[in-house]
């Protein structure tokens, strides 16, 4: 009786011993993954005016991350005017998995319109950045001063 007894404890030590393993492989894999990689930067440019109808170029070439191996680059526009967007709505996005993507800048009745484009950079071990872009497209008539 007394070694039935002994079986199952062993049983459940051996569960834990498996379990607390593990959880400290996790904990050192994840901290290591911190020193051995230089820190992820998503970096979508400056923010910068263009005029209407041109086609406008994303730049996400700056982005810093371990030894420049990216998986994955994906660019969308958040907002127009301030207004949060979905769907990449109004303006179609072309490359916009590639660290550079470009979009025809629409038509502009008058002054700007404002668009925002998020970069978001995944690395090699599965982290994350964004970065955001602000665009100010401008309408191309030349203002008319008094006669």
């Amino acid at each position: 009786m007394n070694s039935m007894r002994m079986n199952k404890y062993v049983h459940v030590l051996l569960v834990f011993a498996i379990v607390f393993t593990a959880m400290q492989l996790l904990t050192w894999s994840t901290a290591e993954a911190g020193k051995k990689y230089p820190k992820l930067r998503a970096d979508a440019g400056e923010d910068f005016k263009t005029l209407e109808k041109k086609e406008v170029k994303l730049d996400g070439s700056d982005s810093k991350g371990a030894f420049k191996k990216f998986v994955d680059f994906e660019w969308e526009l958040v907002r127009v005017n301030g207004a949060k967007v979905q769907n990449n709505q109004p303006i179609e996005i072309n490359n916009d998995d590639k660290k550079t993507a470009s979009f025809m800048a629409p038509d502009v009745p008058s002054g700007e319109v404002t668009y925002e484009f998020k970069l978001k950079v995944k690395d090699e071990v599965d982290r994350e950045d964004d970065d955001i872009v602000t665009v100010h497209v401008m309408n191309q008539q030349v203002p008319v001063g008094p006669t």
